[in-house]
């Protein structure tokens, strides 16, 4: 079972909330151009190439901000104060983990280490799983066949013996694509008939 993180066991930062939009105005950036930043360079802290603090300052610049004074330790509160965890898809996973104990749960994200890092802290959602597959960990993007080949090579699994569960629709379809079973997921509550389908 590979699932991803936000969307499905947190909300999605970037997209969901105002953490760009606060940064964008404490360092003086234009927000538009810091999001088109950040689309292009995103990769470089998915993959752990470089911090994600680093290529924030980055995007930043880039968009017409000013980062001489940039504060890591604001950032990562900035940050974590807008994260949401859905308590509810946690229970979920470890009931699954006590009905089927020899299922294989793999985490199944694109993240920079640090914001899981900084989540796992709180949260602890790495516990939940017996494989970590994010994106930064397997230097690998999903949904690219990189990504998918070093997943199930980790979770030692052939394509057809795994099921992703995603709220990305574009991500679902590559990974059918690649053979997967996989499953949308557009909001929490719809992670609990996944199940069903195990």
């Amino acid at each position: 079972m590979l699932v991803d993180a936000g969307g499905v066991l947190f909300n999605n930062i970037s997209e969901e909330t105002d953490f760009l939009a606060l940064l964008a105005q404490r360092y003086h950036a234009q927000l538009p151009r810091l999001r088109r930043a950040l689309d292009q360079h995103d990769h470089d802290y998915e993959t752990d190439a470089a911090h994600v603090h680093q290529v924030l300052m980055t995007c930043l610049e880039l968009a017409g901000g000013d980062c001489e004074d940039f504060d890591g330790d604001h950032t990562d509160e900035l940050y974590l104060a807008r994260v949401e965890a859905y308590p509810s898809c946690f229970e979920q996973l470890r009931a699954l983990r006590a009905l089927h104990p020899e299922l294989v749960l793999a985490l199944a994200n694109n993240e920079a280490a640090h914001w899981d890092e900084v989540k796992n802290a709180r949260y602890e959602h790495l516990a939940l799983f017996d494989v970590i597959g994010s994106s930064w960990h397997l230097r690998a993007v999903k949904p690219t066949d990189e990504y998918f080949h070093r997943l199930l090579a980790a979770v030692g699994c052939d394509a057809d013996e795994v099921l992703l569960a995603d709220d990305n629709p574009d991500i679902v379809r590559a990974a059918r694509l690649f053979g997967l079973n996989a499953v949308h997921i557009p909001s929490p509550p719809s992670l609990f008939g996944v199940w069903d389908r195990l």
